[in-house]
């Protein structure tokens, strides 16, 4: 019997540091969640904003025409955590799902997918030298670059 006490003993421990080490992971979360995901163009992009559909269309690999110019996207994934709102609350499917949808347009209409950047400073200047490129990152980094300019705050409030 008292062994059998011991061992739920332990097994309550262990439980109370899981239970204990997640929520010191959450109580560290606000600090990365101030900073909020935005959509981003160069300061000389013809467009000054962009709707929910116009947006769901371009990273979809669709045409999208502001002010009578194409203008493209540029995918950010140097940061799981903004990858993840971009499905989320960008896209609004899958990672998977997604990645099935930019195949099926590359093989039936030959349209190419959008270039993937895995380290934010090379977006940004990619953002800066491309008028017609539009892409997202979080907005503390954008705010010390002159040459980017935020278009929309994106996800959900």
């Amino acid at each position: 019997m008292e062994r059998r006490i011991a061992v739920m003993a332990r097994r309550s421990f262990r439980w109370l540091a899981v239970l204990l080490g997640a929520l010191l992971l959450y109580g560290a979360r606000p600090a990365m969640a101030a900073d909020r995901l935005v959509l981003i163009a160069s300061i000389n992009a013809p467009v000054s904003s962009l709707n929910s559909l116009e947006i769901q269309k371009l990273f979809l690999g669709l045409t999208v025409v502001i002010n009578g110019l194409d203008v493209h996207p540029l995918r950010n994934e140097s940061d799981e955590a903004m990858r993840q709102l971009f499905y989320q609350d960008v896209i609004s499917m899958s990672e998977s799902t997604y990645e099935r949808r930019l195949l099926a347009l590359t093989l039936q209409q030959g349209r190419t997918a959008p270039p993937v950047f895995r380290d934010s400073r090379a977006l940004l200047n990619a953002i800066a030298a491309d008028p017609h490129a539009i892409s997202y990152a979080w907005a503390s980094e954008v705010a010390r670059d002159g040459r980017i300019r935020i278009l929309k705050f994106l996800g959900s409030e």
